[in-house]
């Protein structure tokens, strides 16, 4: 047995060295990494909050507009005309029987019909985010209310009331005098706005105002933040009807917003949970790096540890190989560093060896091995071809057209058997095969119908001889019944999107499911074998050697309860 050779460095020295190096980089590394982490962390959670609150102040503000033109679409709808005017003043003055029959007198005599609930009602059905509508009328006591519940809407005595609703208020003004009349509110719903709002930040303590011209506090949404805020807004609010904006930028992000419409719109996001998201953040980040320091001097000590076993499982691999066995490969996973990729390089190297074998020496053994054969079966073949020739034409001299035919296909197929060339042409292959198939035929008549179609630009590719023959052969040892008188076998051969398809078809008897699931994985494996075999898995490994890894051989049975057999490749002339 073979002393192993001892250490090629001492442990207590050069490894504890490189150790303490090593461990002293990756632990000044990974503090770097986190300091630098934690401080982008928190420039990007300010800038995530400041671009939250300019969001939440361009959503806002959109939602507002769109809102205060449906109002205002709304109320034109109304009032637009003096007619319009009247016949609210009608509704207002008279009940609804008498007043439905006005808006039926109108309709006779301007052909508009003008009933109010009808208009309103409508309202709901164009705009899905309206809750309520109401209209007070100078000259009146009452008040008109439509809610989503009664659309139709109703008169009510009274002054109506706005308090901790999202109304917006316009003036109901006379087309012709410009005089007010009154004024037109409509209740939307927040859940558009509070909906989109939830869903801009993924940290606490956002919050949105939203104020009137007049100061009245339409929305008010807050994330969990401090009661502080809210309380000095409305203090100021109601005391100057100015919002503290130097003072809520104290402690805040905040974004302003005045539209032209007279709304105050105003967004705020605390520093402080942004703070504390961050500090969170960073906690979770130190204990990460405490672990992975950990981890990383805990695997950099077994990396050292193990090294000499790596190199004993690479010596041990490349015995083997040195004994002959091809088939050997180094567990990478096994290894590490420069050892995996030499082991990677290894195994690459014997995948090249082995493929090598396969490519050049195992096609030159079995090529050899098929003229051998065939020389061996030759028996004066010029005295056969003569002999043959003479009965072919003796055959035609006495008007028997179709033994010389027989003849002379046999005699064609004799000759391409004894012949010693390597390769052939599609065209001279399928030709080949097409008397093969003729002579079973005339042998079994009006028992077997056969089809031969090649693509013109395919007609002079080389590939190697008895390549489609054996896969026939196949058909008439295995797959035909002659008991029946439809066999039928078809070879078509195609160039498809610079890709060869050769297919062969028949309507034999087929092959169960548990055996072409093992032709099939004996096909898929990548293992070239020696072996005295002429059928699939012999045609499958030269044509693989011959035309490389674009070579797939697929076998499946057909809806004939035959087989199909196809050949595909890449045009070695594209």
């Amino acid at each position: 047995m073979r002393k192993k050779k001892p250490s090629s460095f001492n442990e207590k020295t050069l490894l504890n060295r490189l150790l303490k190096n090593y461990a002293l980089i990756l632990v000044s590394l990974i503090l770097i990494g986190m300091v630098s982490i934690g401080m982008n962390t928190y420039w990007q959670s300010m800038g995530r909050g400041e671009n939250t609150a300019q969001e939440a102040v361009d959503t806002i503000g959109q939602s507002l507009n769109d809102k205060n033109l449906q109002g205002k679409t709304m109320l034109n709808g109304l009032t637009d005309n003096q007619e319009k005017i009247n016949n609210l003043n009608r509704y207002m003055d008279f009940s609804i029987s008498n007043y439905l029959n006005y808006s039926y007198d109108q309709q006779l005599e301007t052909g508009n019909y003008l009933f109010l609930p009808s208009q309103v009602k409508n309202f709901y059905t164009m705009y899905d985010n309206i809750e309520s509508i109401i209209m007070v009328l100078n000259n009146y006591t009452d008040y008109y209310l439509s809610t989503a519940e009664d659309k139709s809407g109703r008169k009510i005595s009274g002054t109506p009331r706005l308090n901790n609703k999202f109304y917006l208020a316009y003036p109901i003004t006379n087309p012709i005098t410009l005089e007010v009349l009154g004024s037109f509110y409509v209740e939307f719903s927040k859940k558009d706005i509070v909906d989109s709002l939830t869903h801009l930040t993924t940290f606490d303590g956002l919050s949105a105002y939203v104020f009137s011209n007049t100061g009245y506090q339409l929305l008010t949404y807050t994330e969990k933040n401090d009661a502080f805020d809210q309380q000095l807004i409305q203090q100021k609010m109601n005391e100057t009807s100015q919002l503290p904006i130097q003072k809520l930028e104290e402690k805040n992000i905040l974004e302003h917003l005045q539209t032209t419409s007279g709304f105050d719109i105003l967004v705020i996001v605390s520093k402080e949970k942004i703070l504390k998201h961050v500090f969170f953040d960073l906690r979770i980040l130190m204990l990460g790096g405490l672990v992975l320091i950990l981890l990383l001097l805990y695997l950099l000590y077994r990396t050292f540890t193990k090294y000499s076993q790596q190199v004993d499982i690479i010596m041990d691999s490349m015995a083997l190989v040195s004994k002959g066995d091809l088939n050997t490969r180094i567990n990478d996973q096994e290894t590490q560093f420069e050892l995996k990729e030499l082991s990677k390089g290894i195994n690459t190297m014997l995948d090249n060896i082995e493929q090598y074998i396969a490519d050049i020496y195992k096609l030159e053994i079995k090529q050899q091995d098929a003229h051998m054969r065939a020389l061996q079966s030759q028996i004066s073949p010029h005295f056969l071809y003569n002999t043959l020739e003479y009965i072919r034409m003796y055959a035609l001299s006495e008007g028997s057209e179709e033994l010389a035919d027989v003849v002379y296909a046999f005699s064609t197929l004799l000759r391409n058997n004894t012949d010693q060339a390597k390769t052939t042409t599609l065209e001279k292959e399928l030709s080949f095969c097409e008397k093969y198939v003729y002579l079973f035929q005339m042998r079994y008549p009006d028992r077997i119908a056969y089809h031969f179609e090649i693509d013109e630009v395919l007609e002079e590719l080389v590939l190697p001889k008895f390549s489609i023959q054996p896969l026939i052969e196949n058909y008439f040892v295995h797959g035909i019944d002659f008991s029946r008188n439809d066999n039928a076998i078809s070879v078509k051969a195609h160039l498809v999107n610079g890709q060869v398809r050769i297919l062969i078809r028949d309507n034999g008897k087929g092959i169960s499911l548990q055996k072409l699931k093992v032709i099939q994985a004996k096909l898929a494996s990548e293992q070239i074998k020696l072996h005295d075999s002429i059928g699939l898995q012999n045609v499958n490994e030269r044509l693989r050697a011959y035309f490389g890894p674009s070579f797939l051989m697929a076998i499946t049975q057909n809806e004939t309860k035959g087989i199909a057999i196809e050949l595909s490749f890449n045009d070695p002339t594209s």
